[in-house]
């Protein structure tokens, strides 16, 4: 196997089944389980065709995402991570990450999870206001995600994420920090914090645009950014990642990936991955000269992908060559979302001090993280200092 292939050393698995569609929800999925048994049986295909193109990967993570994986039977989630591990090497310490919902978790699929080898539960909480909760379209309440929390950590999983959505209409800084300590209350390991962002193609966009909801201010949105630092920091929970808290050693290891810009397979419905060009070539990816890696998606078609799986196909509908300039870019916008922040070489030194003169990032020697005030501004941050090396 080249070393271009041992780069690749994460999985990412897409299953886009919900019990609703969310209404701030752009990812790829769809409301209920029908077909979700064929679904699994060309997603188990597409992870073994991966493994005759790419060879026995060894890999530190694998992430099953969605849509909701909670929801499809759990045998078939246990089957899935069967071929996961019959086709690549994972190693052994690996962290196998799946999403859930508190409205299909129980402590017996919990069991199941565990069982089959997954060791990281993350949970759509949201919110824990009910009118939060209306507005987002999620279908479980308070009570249900305080127990599903309760019930995973029984079910024996001791790496538990809650992700958690703020910049919500109607939802004030007070109840926004209640929500905050009632969650770390419950002991997770890690905590999301994300900006309601309003997604071209959603429910909200369409709300949104007819003028039935107006969305929140930026100030108002930086300001709860920063109650949930504050909170969540004086509860143990460092800020590794600008939306991403953690408690020592139960930082997200394949989210690590993305932001260290590193490379991932993936397969499913909607999946996007980013390989070398070496490994982009070898699962029949046009690669074009100068390219250091590509990435790709998958289609959001459910019917087409099983088609094209069924065909022996990969189910890829775009790709994106990505050249060193790009890479570079990409690297530093990326790395500047993390607290450990991003080294730079000496051309970048100059115009990193210059923002730094203007509160935007701290320097220490080539290496430059953002600061609270350059976290609102991380695009911008990112052309000055790389914007002339994308092409």
């Amino acid at each position: 196997m080249s070393g271009a292939f041992n780069d690749v050393r994460s999985l990412y698995l897409h299953i886009p089944f919900c019990e609703r569609k969310c209404e701030y929800c752009d990812f790829t999925s769809v409301a209920g389980a029908t077909g979700s048994a064929a679904y699994m049986d060309a997603l188990n295909a597409e992870v073994r065709h991966l493994g005759e193109r790419l060879g026995r990967l060894s890999l530190d993570t694998v992430f099953i995402g969605g849509g909701t994986p909670s929801l499809v039977e759990p045998e078939l989630l246990a089957g899935l991570v069967a071929t996961v591990r019959d086709t690549f090497s994972v190693a052994a310490g690996a962290e196998v990450t799946m999403e859930a919902n508190p409205s299909s978790i129980t402590a017996a699929r919990a069991r199941v999870w565990r069982a089959a080898g997954v060791n990281r539960i993350s949970i759509g909480v949201q919110s824990l206001e009910a009118d939060a909760l209306r507005f987002l379209g999620r279908v479980h309440d308070a009570g249900r995600a305080l127990a599903a929390i309760a019930e995973v950590r029984d079910a024996g999983f001791t790496s538990i994420n809650c992700d958690l959505i703020y910049a919500v209409p109607g939802l004030g800084d007070t109840r926004w920090r209640r929500t905050l300590e009632r969650v770390v209350a419950a002991g997770p390991t890690h905590i999301s914090c994300y900006e309601l962002t309003v997604e071209a193609g959603t429910p909200l966009h369409t709300r949104v645009r007819r003028g039935l909801v107006t969305p929140v201010e930026g100030a108002r949105a930086m300001r709860q950014h920063r109650i949930a630092v504050d909170v969540l920091g004086g509860a143990g929970y460092a800020q590794y990642e600008v939306s991403n808290f953690a408690v020592t050693g139960e930082e997200c290891r394949h989210n690590l990936v993305y932001w260290h810009n590193g490379y991932y397979a993936a397969a499913g419905v909607g999946a996007h991955g980013h390989l070398p060009a070496a490994a982009a070539a070898a699962i029949g990816l046009d690669v074009e000269a100068g390219a250091v890696s590509v990435r790709h998606w998958h289609g959001r078609g459910i019917a087409a992908y099983g088609r094209a799986v069924r065909a022996g196909e990969f189910p890829i509908t775009g790709s994106e060559p990505v050249g060193p300039g790009m890479r570079e870019q990409e690297r530093v916008m990326l790395g500047l979302r993390l607290r450990e922040g991003v080294r730079l070489d000496a051309s970048s030194l100059d115009e990193a001090r210059s923002l730094e003169g203007m509160g935007l990032l701290a320097v220490e020697g080539d290496r430059v993280r953002a600061t609270a005030r350059g976290e609102a501004l991380l695009n911008q941050v990112t052309l000055r200092l790389v914007g002339d090396r994308a092409a």
